[in-house]
């Protein structure tokens, strides 16, 4: 009985010794693999300004922001996600109700120029560039009309394009497409 007693003691304390090994091994290993590296390269941050909410990933050694997912109408549903490069706003998707998704992409260039790409019919192609310069001011657009970028021509405060020489006024298709007015 004596002895019966004596090997469950020992049985339990090896088992202790034993889950607490694994326990320990379990930490090393999940500290070492990236999960708690992770956590102090990265932060998670709640974002709030002009009644808008967000939640965002952030580099914790340079404040620079890698993706933000923002809430427009504070119903918990996303409505945009921003990517990021070095700190900078690369790609953004635009989601509303009962409709397709909407594109941005910036290419940046030398200081602060940029091309801004937009698929803002969420047709699944991109319709607009918007070019600025080096001191960040607009100073060209593109739309794509007929397999081609064609420059927008604005008069009489409306877009146009010019065709052989001619300016026509552009206007939205049904597909989210720009034609010419008259050719819809």
């Amino acid at each position: 009985m004596y002895a019966t007693k004596r090997i469950r003691g020992w049985a339990i304390i090896i088992i202790l010794l034993l889950l607490a090994n694994l326990g320990w091994i379990w930490w090393n290993v999940s500290c070492n693999s990236g999960l708690c590296a992770a956590g102090k390269q990265f932060k998670i941050e709640m974002l709030h300004t002009n009644g808008v909410s967000g939640i965002g990933i952030f580099e914790r050694k340079t404040e620079q922001p890698l993706w933000i997912e923002w809430d427009f109408n504070s119903d918990g549903k996303a409505k945009q996600e921003n990517y990021f490069f070095q700190g900078k706003d690369v790609f953004d998707v635009t989601l509303s109700s009962n409709h397709a998704p909407k594109y941005s992409v910036y290419f940046r260039g030398p200081g602060k120029s940029a091309t801004w790409w937009i698929d803002d019919w969420g047709n699944g192609s991109f319709t607009d560039r918007i070019y600025y310069d080096t001191n960040g001011n607009f100073y060209n657009r593109e739309v794509w009309y007929k397999e081609a970028w064609n420059t927008v021509d604005r008069r009489n405060e409306r877009n146009g394009i010019v065709i052989n020489g001619q300016w026509h006024q552009l206007a939205l298709d049904t597909n989210g497409l720009w034609t010419t007015k008259g050719n819809q």
